[in-house]
């Protein structure tokens, strides 16, 4: 497998993973906002190889995937000041009420990578592999003796 042809399957794989991310934030919301909108999935390359797979997303969206949600313990008591930094202390008596809010984690990114990471595996070590065993022949064919 050749550079050109890894860095398309890889781009042609993180599109198809974004569709899928974005199918399941669809079918968790009743309409289509930031969320579903402002999801993207970027590659960066090094020496013509990819080499980084990123996907972006508004902060938001991870409060979504761990269920969490405002006002539900562990707030702030208040702040005192050090020499170099704030530290913040925390009431007892809300900290035991932290994860006893109703909201339910929806779990919509992790799910998807899971499923996916396979292929993107195959991917690589077809990459990979075709590429070591290339090196194996060309050092090889330096050791035969005509």
């Amino acid at each position: 497998m050749e550079v050109k042809e890894f860095n398309r399957a890889v781009r042609f794989w993180s599109k198809g993973t974004l569709r899928k991310i974005r199918n399941e934030v669809l079918r968790m919301v009743l309409n289509v906002g930031p969320g579903y909108e402002n999801q993207f999935a970027d590659t960066k390359q090094y020496s013509g190889e990819i080499n980084r797979i990123r996907f972006g997303f508004p902060y938001y969206m991870v409060f979504v995937h761990k269920g969490a949600g405002r006002g539900y313990g562990g707030k702030k008591a208040r702040l005192d000041k050090k020499t170099y930094a704030y530290v913040k202390n925390r009431r007892q008596d809300s900290l035991r009420m932290m994860g006893t809010g109703r909201r339910i984690a929806k779990l919509w990114f992790n799910p998807v990578i899971e499923a996916q990471l396979p292929e993107l595996a195959s991917l690589i070590t077809d990459y990979k592999g075709s590429k070591a065993i290339d090196i194996i022949q060309q050092a090889f064919n330096k050791l035969k003796i005509d």
